[in-house]
């Protein structure tokens, strides 16, 4: 009898130091598991950390493209303003004579070419291939940019293609008039003059191209007067980081 009380008893001691031993093993995996769930969290705080510099950097290059963007656009806003618009001004509503015409050389350029304005879009390019997700203030930037972006660029592009159309189209009609060889090759306009002065046909070309230079200008300025509400947006969300 007093053996089996003593088998019991190892017995006991067994299973007890089994249970303690077993408690450990799993308070060792819980150790682990929460260093491994601390080390991700870490991971993830610093890949977030990185992915939101790396944004900060790709706004500030938009930022600088915006300035470099309105700094092109003001000087061909300043050019049409003060040369343009008043030859397209005096040629439809001053109706000139062919005096008026030679003597105002700059007359005849009203049917030259436009400046393209190539808007930079480098930092817009590589912002829509980020794919982090900043937080609610961060993300109606986010939005902003894209919709700005995606709206002045298409209506800019459109604007000079209806320009290059009508510019080419004018270009090939005066291929079909003998005073083009004059012109380009001897210098002597007027062949030109005569045109332009005598038929319709150079009125009406003058004022379709004027309308569309004008729209091409009002698009550049759109573009010009939003790009800066933008900067200041940008400026404040980069102040605030």
């Amino acid at each position: 009898m007093i053996k089996f009380f003593k088998n019991i008893r190892r017995r006991l001691l067994t299973e007890n130091k089994f249970s303690k031993y077993l408690i450990y093993a799993i308070g060792e995996i819980m150790l682990v598991v929460i260093g491994i769930l601390v080390a991700l969290q870490i991971n993830n705080w610093n890949e977030e950390r990185k992915q939101r510099e790396t944004q900060k950097s790709i706004i500030n290059i938009i930022k600088e493209d915006l300035k470099n963007d309105i700094t092109e656009i003001n000087e061909f806003v300043i050019n049409y303003e003060e040369v343009r618009k008043p030859n397209f001004e005096a040629l439809l509503y001053g109706n000139p004579t062919k005096e008026e015409w030679r003597n105002n050389p700059q007359y005849v350029r009203v049917f030259a070419g436009y400046t393209d304005i190539s808007i930079n879009h480098r930092g817009f390019d590589l912002f829509k291939n980020q794919t982090y997700v900043p937080d609610n203030d961060k993300q109606n930037l986010s939005s902003e940019i894209i919709i700005f972006y995606n709206k002045h660029i298409n209506e800019i592009e459109v604007a000079q293609q209806e320009m290059s159309l009508e510019f080419q189209d004018n270009s090939y009609h005066f291929k079909k008039f003998d005073w083009m060889t004059d012109y380009f090759l001897h210098n002597d306009m007027s062949g030109f003059i005569d045109y332009v002065t005598n038929d319709s046909d150079a009125r009406n070309r003058m004022l379709s191209y004027w309308l569309f230079y004008r729209v091409y200008v009002e698009e550049l300025k759109n573009f010009k007067k939003n790009a800066q509400g933008l900067i200041y947006k940008i400026d404040t969300e980069l102040k605030d980081d």
